[in-house]
């Protein structure tokens, strides 16, 4: 199997787009993933598969909490920018969108369809990413937007058709 193939075929896969952060105060990073799952409903737990090379995964090990925040269409800017698209390197990412901080919680986009504020319950290194399992510690439902999807590398709408 040829590894173009592969990345073809995935680019297929649909995924909603979530912005994942770690962190507190002015050690706090965070990065775009479509790589985010529910994993166990008791006790509450997520998978979310991030690149190990990058600072927010360094962060997110330090602290051993994160936050996955789903992505509405209306943050679509947002969503750009922690993807480093049109971002400035060393650019404030947190200044695109409206970000809940607090003492001890990563980073919480106030809009986000969801938000799940999680512990590191534990890390599974596996080629170039750690498949981080998070216990969920609080819910966050707030948004009412269509969720961004990501496919055939951008992001896209939900096209609901009318069922009348």
């Amino acid at each position: 199997m040829q590894t173009d193939d592969f990345r073809r075929g995935m680019r297929r896969l649909v995924g909603a787009v979530t912005i994942v952060t770690a962190g507190k105060g002015e050690d706090a990073g965070g990065l775009t993933a479509t790589a985010v799952c529910s994993l166990t409903a008791e006790p509450p737990r997520l998978l979310a598969c991030l690149n190990s090379g990058g600072a927010t995964f360094d962060i997110l090990r330090r602290h051993g909490r994160f936050c996955v925040n789903l992505v509405g269409s209306g943050d679509r800017a947002a969503a750009e920018v922690f993807a480093g698209i049109g971002a400035a390197p060393g650019e404030d990412r947190f200044a695109a969108g409206a970000w809940v901080r607090t003492e001890n919680r990563a980073p919480r986009l106030a809009s986000a369809l969801a938000a799940f504020e999680c512990s590191v319950h534990s890390i599974t290194m596996l080629a170039t990413h750690g498949l981080v399992i998070g216990d969920v510690d609080a819910v966050h439902i707030t948004g009412a937007d269509d969720p961004l999807l990501y496919h055939e590398g951008r992001f896209a709408r939900l096209a609901v058709p009318d069922m009348a």
